[in-house]
């Protein structure tokens, strides 16, 4: 295969920080070492509709993608760039409408035709509400603005994908092979079922084929490739069985699995992708068709631009040396592959006619509990040694090719975020505050009206609103924001996980601090305790400092347990200590855990934090018996 040969995949990397001129520099780096098509990440505030000045945002603008406000932050994220010719995924769900609406609104101002445009937005809400929790609305405003995304972009943006179901997140959370396929092809049946009287026969038999999907690649190499097929073979079939609509192809992107990804010997993770990458491409008939891989040291922190060119480098080498692309289906015919396809993907439908039968709201709770018995159940596995985890509990000596310790970006961000700051306070005294609040009012009063909402959203963008009005504007009408519960009543006692006992009453508040919404680990960490003999209070997502320390208050709290992924942990650590102390809570010990680099470790600690989990912490029991200990401290 030559470089001027048409790439049997597109090459991605997933890339966004700090503001948007930092990030579309990043995007020119890359596109210059061989990535064909970007994929946005954006920072949590816009993911969850804050402006980067709401109080909310406070320690999180930029961070974990980048920050985009408004139309202006969009123009400076593509500057330069040929939008009419690029491919743009937008990892965006509970906004996408409008950061969809923004792509469009920049479109016009740059006199390219809507119809040429091509990408992605995910505009995935199931997956938000059992594995990932960045969803904004209840389940039934979420369905209703992915449908009014998706019917607004088949008769305007043809060539644009308007969903994502994912299936990747539900086995990042727990889901085997069969249930990441069943729980990503029945969502995806669930929205069209949403839309088809909303559409004639002839626009919905074209949106059906751009119905695009998002999915994992693990580790095990049979069963993933055997994951594939089964994809292939099954989402064709359920097009034409249930809208009479032959000929559907299944149309995928797809990153690796990052669970797998350890912080011990994080140089071991560059085989791990590189191996994980095969499934997605080895069988020619169900090839993904655009591939993304993380960096080796994803548990450790954001990926350096050295470590987004090497997984670059790796795609590189799959697609030009190994010449898996210049052959056919090469496991035809192979009865191990053939009978585990066929396996996967019978469990598959059944899985998916369950998720039918229930509905769309219905279904998040019977989803929600089967993620959490399977994650529970792989962590168990870990902790008996059952299933061998290199580096973590097995072969630990380290390897010693690269440090271990993370490169931090914290200068990098907080000026990012200052910037943006006062870009958004510039922007907003330039606009007309008049044609915004009419634009508001027509968007509210399309909303209310049950029209699609995507053309007033444009206007709201021509006419300079930002992320928070619009969000505002929906809660208005919809009646606020959504809190989906943890969901993991009644397991403790259905699973068998190895902890200690607590011999005294012994009281958790766990909160999930920030606007990051992965509760793998809180969950986790409930049921263990739970099973320990401990009362467990969750306090729900998105919680700011002053909330956690109030519940604790409330609750008489023994222990603090605060979760968070999204880098502002110096910041709450900080400030949930001056909670405290206004709160006469300093005997109450505090534990964080997360994406925590190891050189912050003792600012922590000094910041009143009496223990600190990454995920080198693995062994569950061991940390149920920190908890007790600390817990045993404070006298009752």
């Amino acid at each position: 295969m030559r470089l001027e040969d048409r790439p049997p995949w597109i090459v991605r990397t997933y890339a966004g920080f700090g503001d948007a001129d930092a990030t579309n520099a990043r995007f020119r780096a890359n596109l210059k070492k061989g990535q064909r098509g970007l994929s946005v990440a954006f920072d949590l505030p816009t993911q969850n509709g804050y402006d980067s000045d709401h109080p909310m945002s406070a320690g999180e603008v930029g961070r974990t993608g980048v920050a985009v406000c408004h139309l202006g932050d969009m123009e400076r994220l593509f500057a330069g760039l040929p939008l009419g010719a690029v491919n743009t995924s937008m990892t965006i769900n509970a906004t996408a409408p409008w950061l969809y609406a923004l792509y469009l609104a920049l479109a016009r101002r740059l006199g390219i035709d809507p119809s040429v445009l091509r990408g992605t937005t995910q505009n995935d809400l199931m997956k938000e509400f059992v594995a990932r929790g960045t969803y904004v609305f209840d389940p039934e405003t979420s369905l209703r603005l992915s449908a009014d995304l998706v019917t607004y972009a088949a008769r305007h943006t043809p060539r644009f994908n308007p969903m994502n179901a994912c299936g990747y997140h539900y086995m990042e959370s727990g889901a085997g092979p069969a249930e990441e396929i069943g729980f990503a092809l029945g969502n995806a049946l669930l929205v069209l079922d949403a839309i088809r009287e909303r559409l004639d026969e002839a626009a919905f038999s074209k949106v059906v084929p751009r119905i695009s999907f998002f999915v994992n690649s693990g580790i095990e190499l049979v069963p993933e490739i055997a994951k594939f097929r089964a994809y292939a073979r099954l989402w064709p079939k359920l097009c034409a069985e249930r809208y009479g609509i032959e000929g559907v192809r299944f149309r995928a992107g797809c990153q690796v699995r990052s669970l797998t990804l350890t912080e011990t010997q994080p140089e071991v993770n560059i085989v791990r992708i590189a191996y994980e990458a095969l499934p997605a491409i080895f069988s020619a008939g169900a090839r993904v068709g655009a591939l993304q891989l993380p960096g080796f040291r994803e548990a450790i922190g954001l990926p350096t631009e050295a470590e987004q060119t090497l997984s670059l480098r790796t795609q590189q080498v799959l697609m030009y040396e190994t010449g898996l692309s210049d052959h056919g289906d090469i496991f035809e015919g192979s009865k191990v592959v053939e009978t585990l396809t066929e396996e996967i993907a019978g469990e598959a439908r059944r899985i998916t006619d369950e998720m039918l039968r229930r509905g769309y709201a219905g279904a998040l709770p019977w989803i929600s509990r089967r993620l959490t018995e399977g994650l529970v159940a792989w962590r168990a596995r870990v902790a008996s040694g059952e299933q061998v985890w290199v580096g973590v509990n097995a072969f630990e000596q380290p390897v010693g090719l690269v440090s271990e310790e993370a490169e931090t970006l914290e200068a990098a961000a907080a000026g990012a975020a200052d910037r943006q700051l006062r870009r958004l306070a510039e922007w907003r005294r330039r606009r007309d505050e008049t044609a915004v609040a009419e634009a508001r009012q027509a968007l509210e009063r399309a909303f209310r009206n049950g029209e699609n909402i995507v053309p007033p959203s444009v206007e709201l963008a021509l006419a300079g609103g930002t992320t928070g009005e619009w969000t505002e504007s929906i809660e208005a009408v919809a009646g606020g924001r959504y809190e989906a519960p943890l969901g993991v009543d009644g397991i403790a006692e259905a699973v068998e996980i190895a902890v200690p006992r607590a011999d005294r009453p012994v009281r958790l508040v766990l909160a999930k601090a920030g606007l990051d919404g992965h509760v793998n680990a809180v969950k986790l960490l409930a049921v263990a305790c739970a099973k320990a003999g401990m009362e467990v209070v969750y306090t729900g997502l998105k919680q700011t400092p002053a909330a956690i320390v109030a519940t604790a208050a409330e609750e008489d709290a023994d222990l603090i347990g605060i979760s968070t992924l999204s880098g502002a942990h110096l910041w709450i650590a900080e400030e949930v200590a001056r909670e405290k102390r206004a709160r006469g809570l300093e005997d109450v010990p505090v534990v964080m855990g997360g994406i925590i680099p190891e050189s912050d470790r003792e600012a922590l600690q000094a910041k009143g934090v009496a223990a600190v989990f990454t995920p080198r912490d693995t062994d569950v029991g061991a940390l149920v018996s920190t908890l007790l200990a600390l817990a045993r401290r404070r006298p009752r």
